[in-house]
């Protein structure tokens, strides 16, 4: 992932300029993976545990008896449950649905530990990425949430998933947010003695 500190910097300050326009608080959080995703591990596994034997069997004198494929198999099943350490690879032996219901419950966790439900007027809204599965979600508190449609949301984030895929995260965070900001901006517009309530630093895996 291509994120530098001058990204961050850019990041933070978007989110200060829209601030100034809106009472609502926007948190982003960049975060490697949601989750450890074991099966995908298991799946490799059993993937090379088939394949490898499979392969000296045809294209090898090698493999003569049962034990023989066990020795071939063996190996393979190791190899496979390390190579699922890979990025790409999780990715592609981790289901859609494992995915998706991962990434939703991570930005759920992210929401609570990071207080968007404590804001005044139930106006924080968390942007959550997640690298490993190319996942991006908004998550809105109930005051955003009876004024503003999710569909709105999910259309701002199209872009977004894009930029994460062409590893130009910076760009497109700061683009969302742009975007977050001018629904913001209209639903709930800055207050006289408006607070901000939340940082505006970039949520981590690290913090």
């Amino acid at each position: 992932m291509n994120f530098s500190k001058e990204d961050q910097i850019k990041v933070e300050e978007a989110i200060k300029t829209v601030e100034l326009t809106t009472s609502g608080e926007i948190v982003p959080a960049i975060f490697t993976q949601s989750d450890f995703y074991p099966a995908s591990h298991f799946r490799l596994s059993l993937f090379l545990g088939l394949l490898t034997p499979s392969i000296f069997l045809i294209f090898t004198g090698l493999i003569q008896t049962p034990t023989d494929v066990l020795w071939f198999q063996i190996p393979g099943i190791i190899v496979g449950y390390y190579l699922a350490y890979i990025p790409q690879l999780k990715r592609y032996f981790s289901t859609k649905a494992e995915k998706l219901e991962e990434v939703h419950q991570r930005a759920l966790q992210a929401f609570f530990e990071n207080n968007l439900h404590t804001t005044e007027g139930r106006t924080g809204i968390l942007i959550m990425i997640s690298v490993l599965e190319h996942r991006v979600e908004i998550l809105a508190d109930k005051g955003i949430n009876d004024k503003v449609p999710q569909d709105t949301w999910n259309k701002i984030l199209e872009p977004l998933v894009q930029s994460l895929k062409n590893d130009h995260l910076g760009e497109g965070l700061v683009h969302t947010i742009v975007e977050c900001g001018k629904v913001l901006s209209l639903h709930f517009p800055i207050k006289e003695k408006d607070k901000n309530e939340l940082s505006n630093k970039i949520v981590t895996d690290n913090n």
